[in-house]
């Protein structure tokens, strides 16, 4: 029978509306997981552009740096953010609200360094109310020192052996006392210099007053950074100890007031030191570098520490270091008795070459280069604390000898470049030292002149 042309167009439509139906069919296929990535790509934009908002305080010099976050300023107006993922003990809370407002930071211990996290070395924690307190020495006045002309001659035969070395005068300075007789004399020993790492003496004589007050819940918790500071003269083991005595953690450059809290907390450690008599001292600047905080150099707050308002690094004069060592290995009343036999048996050296020569010549060594090294031979008890840099060398040291008839402090400052490349120089004049110091044991005593009647002799 024959279809009738409604018929016809009816089947056409029926075969179109197939053809379509097939088509769109194919083509929701092949959308849907175009819209499914384009949904997933919306929400990934969402979520990072939330993410860059609340994290934008941390590229503000205002915010302070968490542990696991170093801001290093390659100049005054680009800083590097920089972060390190190792330091499990560094929290930080995200900004609730908007990006304008800061990023709130949960307190938490300074950042450790990688070989005490490696290690798993213990984390010093303050008693409960002890965050914010400040001790003080428990010495207030010098030692009533005596100045000596027999002395004096000694150390002016040092200061001829130096120029004769073709080593200059300007930069050198020298404390020698006589432990026994508390007489003293010194070749430009109220001169101010830098101390390089003998400076850590000073902060662990900080530390243990702090212990003592009954600031920090376990003493132990520091003995091994203590050992790598003093034994090794680590500087990040020193960073860290400074961090935990001032309540302070290296930071981004700051804005006026916040800089001026740091600066404040930080130069506690001044105060310490300055309302006992150590007067114009700066102990306040960390010792470089410090790897671990990704600053080979002094950037960030650091860099404001060591100049604002004006140049500013650690000062330090002989004559305070011989002070110091006097008063921690020799009277023992630095903090109290029990704290300075401990101090002292971190500063004792062992001299047997055994012990201290190393085949490798660029290994910072507390005896090679330095006083002890002349006097392995010797029988005598060393006690000493090195400092050395490119520009510097410095030491300030305690001599007994076997029999206990002569004990003697020695400290030297050469804070010059040829200092640094002599590695012979302080072996040299440690040996003089020793020979005219023990010499005097077979001779009467010469009546002492007192120190307050005579400046100091340059």
């Amino acid at each position: 029978m024959q279809k009738s042309p409604q018929s016809k167009v009816s089947s056409q439509q029926i075969s179109a509306l197939s053809f379509i139906a097939r088509f769109n069919t194919a083509t929701v296929r092949m959308t849907i997981p175009f819209v499914l990535a384009a949904a997933l790509m919306a929400k990934y934009v969402t979520t990072q552009s939330a993410r860059t908002s609340a994290a934008q305080p941390l590229n503000s010099l205002n915010a302070a740096a968490p542990g696991g976050i170093l801001l290093a300023a390659k100049s005054s107006t680009q800083k590097t953010l920089k972060l390190r993922t190792n330091v499990p003990d560094s929290v930080v809370v995200p900004a609730t609200s908007s990006a304008h407002k800061k990023l709130k930071l949960r307190t938490t211990p300074p950042p450790r360094p990688n070989w005490a996290i490696a290690k798993g070395m213990p984390i010093p924690s303050r008693l409960p109310g002890k965050e914010n307190t400040e001790v003080a020495y428990n010495l207030d006045t010098p030692p009533d020192f005596k100045y000596s002309q027999e002395l004096q001659k000694i150390v002016n035969e040092v200061v001829k052996l130096t120029a004769a070395e073709g080593l200059p005068k300007k930069p050198l300075s020298i404390t020698l006392i006589d432990a026994k007789t508390g007489e003293t004399a010194g070749y430009q020993q109220d001169t101010p210099r830098y101390p390089a790492s003998v400076v850590k003496t000073f902060w662990m004589t900080v530390l243990y007053s702090q212990i003592e007050s009954g600031i920090w819940k376990n003493e132990n918790d520091f003995i091994p950074y203590i050992a790598k500071m003093i034994q090794e003269s680590d500087n990040e083991a020193a960073s860290y100890i400074v961090d935990q005595i001032t309540a302070t953690r290296s930071q981004p450059r700051l804005k006026s007031e916040k800089f001026k809290g740091l600066k404040n907390k930080r130069e506690q450690v001044n105060r310490f030191f300055r309302e006992a008599g150590y007067k114009r001292i700066n102990v306040s600047q960390k010792t470089f570098p410090l790897y671990y905080l990704n600053l080979p150099e002094p950037r960030g707050s650091e860099s404001q520490m060591l100049s604002t308002p004006v140049w500013n690094p650690n000062r330090i004069t002989t004559r305070q270091a011989a002070r110091l060592m006097y008063e921690i290995c020799y009277l023992k009343t630095a903090v109290s008795q029990e704290a300075s036999q401990k101090m002292c048996n971190w500063l004792e050296r062992d001299l047997n070459p055994k012990a201290w020569q190393d085949p490798d010549l660029y290994a910072f060594n507390p005896v090679r280069g330095f006083l002890g090294q002349s006097l392995s031979k010797n029988n005598v008890s060393f006690h000493s604390k090195a400092g050395w840099t490119s520009r510097s060398r410095a030491e300030m040291a305690m001599v007994s000898t076997g029999d206990d008839k002569t004990t003697y402090i020695l400290a030297i400052f050469g804070q010059s470049p040829a200092y640094s490349n002599s590695v012979d120089i302080f072996p040299q004049i440690s040996r003089l030292v020793y020979k005219r110091m023990t010499a005097r044991d077979t001779k009467p005593e010469s009546k002492p002149v007192a120190l307050s009647n005579l400046p100091d002799v340059n």
